[in-house]
């Protein structure tokens, strides 16, 4: 099950990078800023996932998706993988919001065409990730696609959907692909039922 947890974690990490965010500091300014207001929500997670090298896996999931300010996520699956569900449950996914790219990543420009604006981002503490390349829509100053590059020559690719429910611009499909050098696999999800601005406490981040 160790490549579904892969996957279930790169989809996780795309939701953590929504924002507002042409100049690219002013649109890394402007995708800090989208959705103002909203400093916490809850969201439940459908997602199917496929391994198409063996053991050529299908499973679907169902999962409950926290964010609260400024920079606390969590994935929690609660059906779909029976006997081994508690471990996903346990999977912390997380990434930095762009207004906190600076500080985690070193940050350049890929390329600004006028409709897209993509970043480099390169963390600044080793680990499997080598880089990350984030398009942002330059309109709207939101991720519309991210592909990991892993150091093991792997990666990992998430595309985004998005819509504007009770005033706020959030993710609300998912379409993703893996390729590791020991199996490969798609992803598609659907986030719904948002709760905006619970009172979340910390402890449900930990552990």
């Amino acid at each position: 099950m160790k490549p579904l947890l892969a996957i279930i974690g790169t989809l996780a990490l795309c939701l953590g990078l929504q924002g507002r965010g042409s100049a690219a500091p002013g649109l890394l300014a402007r995708m800090a800023q989208v959705n103002p207001e909203l400093h916490s929500y809850t969201a439940t997670l459908h997602a199917h996932v496929v391994l198409t090298t063996f053991p050529f896996l299908a499973t679907d999931l169902t999962g409950t998706f926290y964010h609260k300010d400024p920079d606390l996520y969590k994935l929690e699956i609660t059906s779909g993988l029976p006997g081994i569900a508690s471990q996903f449950s346990k999977l912390y996914p997380h990434i930095e919001p762009a207004s906190q790219w600076k500080r985690v990543f070193a940050v350049t420009i890929v390329s600004d065409d006028g409709r897209h604006t993509i970043f480099r981002l390169v963390p600044r503490k080793r680990g499997n990730v080598d880089h990350i390349d984030a398009v942002v829509d330059d309109r709207s100053a939101t991720v519309a696609s991210m592909r990991w590059n892993y150091v093991n020559g792997g990666w990992a690719t998430m595309n985004d959907t998005y819509a504007t429910i009770d005033g706020n611009l959030v993710v609300t499909s998912q379409t993703g692909h893996v390729e590791e050098p020991a199996y490969k696999g798609n992803i598609t999800s659907t986030l719904d039922n948002y709760v905006f601005n619970p009172s979340l406490s910390d402890a449900i981040f930990q552990g």
